[in-house]
C-alpha cells in the first residue's frame, strides 16, 4: 500500500496538517509544528504554507474510504444501472418500459 499525504484527524491542534506530516514521515509532529512557527515568525511564509496544504490536503477519514479506487462509487453506481432484456423472441411487458 503506498503512503499519502493527508491531513489528521486525531492529532490535530488547529488544521492537522503537522499531525499528517508526522505520521506520513514517522516523525513527531511537534517537530513540524515549531518549523512552522519559526517560519512564520521568519517573515509570514508558515503560514502562507500551513493555510495552502489545509486547504489542498484531504481528511485522513477520506484517504481510507477512498484508497483503492477513489471513482469505485461512481463505477458502481454505473455499472448497476444494466440495460433490460428485450429481444423480439420475448414479448415486451409494461416493465420492460418503466424507465421511460
Amino acid at each position: 500500500m503506498e503512503k499519502r499525504l493527508y491531513r489528521s484527524t486525531t492529532d490535530r491542534h488547529i488544521a492537522g496538517v503537522c499531525g499528517g506530516l508526522g505520521e506520513y514521515f514517522n516523525v513527531d509532529p511537534s517537530i513540524f509544528r515549531i518549523i512552522f512557527v519559526l517560519l512564520f515568525l521568519g517573515g509570514s511564509a508558515g503560514f502562507w504554507i500551513y493555510l495552502i496544504l489545509s486547504l489542498v490536503l484531504p481528511n485522513d477519514y477520506e484517504v481510507r474510504r477512498n484508497k483503492a479506487n477513489p471513482f469505485e462509487t461512481f463505477t458502481k453506481k454505473t455499472q448497476s444501472h444494466g440495460r433490460k432484456d428485450v429481444t423480439p423472441e420475448k414479448e415486451p411487458n409494461e416493465s420492460d418500459w418503466s424507465d421511460f
